[in-house]
């Protein structure tokens, strides 16, 4: 960001539209663009100390351009009337933001302005009845929930772009809370049109705030429920008293394109690899797991061609155990404790294997099957109640892009997983959880 962006920034999120080192309020805004910009607090410190120390000189005069009492003239994007004359006659100097309405009148009546720019002059001063205050509340919510400028200018300009100003800054006079019992988020707010409250929040971005991925419902309920704060860590959201995660669905399988691809899913795990079957079979060495297991030179072939299948691991698993079983060396203990060592070594960060408190090795083997489909489950449930002490939230919500959504408080989590909430790839260390229920 270069210094000009920054004022601008700044300008942008002053109470008065420019800053000043006077105000500690201003002061409290550049320290935190500057946190987003991941500068260390000391250097942030040391910045904004400097700065005050620089602000007047022996004259009282501002000495940094754009603040109080200085030129403004590098101060991008600020209006720099300076009313030197209150006739028709009037001289007007590009020097200062400070100017009156009978300034403005006598502006436009000197000024060679076309009839389309008289329009567009209109109704900028028309729609300040609305714009100030939705700036005003903005700024207080992007205060309160940590939201960047960036989203907040979005946002702006998407109820600029689908005409839904003036509903808003109505709506702003009495914010309503968001009811998470609601099937769409939309049903909380009857007084705005439901329609464009979804393009809305399909025109919301993803973003990456540090090394922390924001969604889009995080940033948009913060702005629209007065019970809803986005919060800095430790889940995503404070609604009403809960801390709630949320988590992305697609709905029902024919909403799928509109999620960007039918494996959508949310991965509940902290420290274990996501992306790539390849890390997974290093890391569990897989690979060495079968050699050691004593098959005929032909299973053992038969048993490693499986590691290439495109199946999830725990299915690859299944197919190896039957391979094993038909062995003349076949023996079930051998197959789980070498399977054991496998786990240990994915999930070094747990302590489920071989048992926990929803996994059992033993019980998912007999001396014909392996049943992958409940050791999937339950590894799972172990992830997400080890995810869950972890960031210690109350509950997940899942929301697609057209607004529905489904809260599940940590026990429902647990006990819907394999019914509300299937598993949908487990092609890497963790598995993809889906609640396919909206309709």
């Amino acid at each position: 960001m270069t210094l000009n962006e920054l004022l601008l920034e700044w300008s942008y999120r002053s109470e008065r539209g420019y800053p000043s080192l006077d105000n500690p309020s201003d002061i409290s805004v550049l320290k935190r663009i500057l946190k987003e910009l991941n500068l260390p607090e000391g250097e942030i410190d040391e910045l904004v100390d400097d700065l005050e120390e620089k602000r007047g000189d022996e004259d009282g005069n501002n000495k940094i351009d754009g603040m109080d009492g200085g030129s403004g003239e590098d101060l991008p994007g600020k209006p720099k009337f300076q009313s030197t004359s209150t006739n028709n006659n009037a001289n007007y100097s590009y020097t200062s933001p400070s100017f009156t309405k009978d300034d403005l009148i006598n502006l436009i009546s000197t000024t060679d302005i076309s009839d389309k720019e008289l329009e567009n002059i209109a109704k900028n001063i028309s729609s300040l009845v609305f714009t100030t205050p939705i700036t005003n509340y903005l700024a207080q919510v992007a205060q309160e929930s940590n939201i960047d400028g960036g989203s907040i200018r979005l946002f702006k300009e998407l109820i600029e772009k689908y005409d839904i100003q003036q509903e808003f800054a109505e709506y702003i006079k009495n914010p309503v809370d968001l009811d998470i019992s609601k099937n769409n988020f939309t049903d909380s707010i009857p007084s705005l049109p439901a329609d464009k409250l979804k393009i809305l929040f399909r025109s919301m971005p993803t973003t990456i705030i540090g090394n922390v991925s924001v969604g889009p419902g995080e940033v948009l309920f913060s702005i629209l429920f007065k019970n809803v704060k986005k919060r800095d860590s430790k889940g995503d959201l404070d609604i009403g008293n809960l801390n709630v995660e949320v988590k992305a669905s697609i709905g029902a399988a024919k909403k799928a394109e509109m999620e960007k691809g039918a494996d959508a899913g949310a991965v509940v795990a902290k420290g274990y690899g996501r992306g790539a079957w390849s890390s997974t079979r290093k890391t569990g060495e897989f690979d060495t797991f079968v050699s050691g297991l004593g098959m005929s030179e032909e299973n053992t072939d038969d048993a490693l061609k499986l590691l290439d299948a495109s199946l999830k691991w725990p299915l690859k698993t299944a197919s190896i155990y039957d391979i094993f079983t038909k062995d003349e060396n076949f023996n079930k203990e051998t197959f789980i404790r070498g399977f054991d060592s496998v786990l240990r070594r994915i999930y070094h960060k747990s302590s489920f294997i071989p048992s926990g408190m929803h996994f059992n090795l033993d019980s998912y083997f007999n001396e014909q099957d392996f049943n992958s489909k409940e050791f999937e489950i339950d590894i799972a449930r172990e992830l997400i109640q080890a995810y869950k002490d972890h960031e210690g939230f109350d509950g997940m919500l899942y929301l697609n892009r057209s607004g529905d959504m489904k809260f599940f408080d940590n026990k429902a989590i647990i006990q819907s997983i394999g019914t509300d909430i299937i598993i949908k790839s487990f092609s890497d260390d963790v598995p993809r959880l889906l609640f396919r229920g909206h309709s």
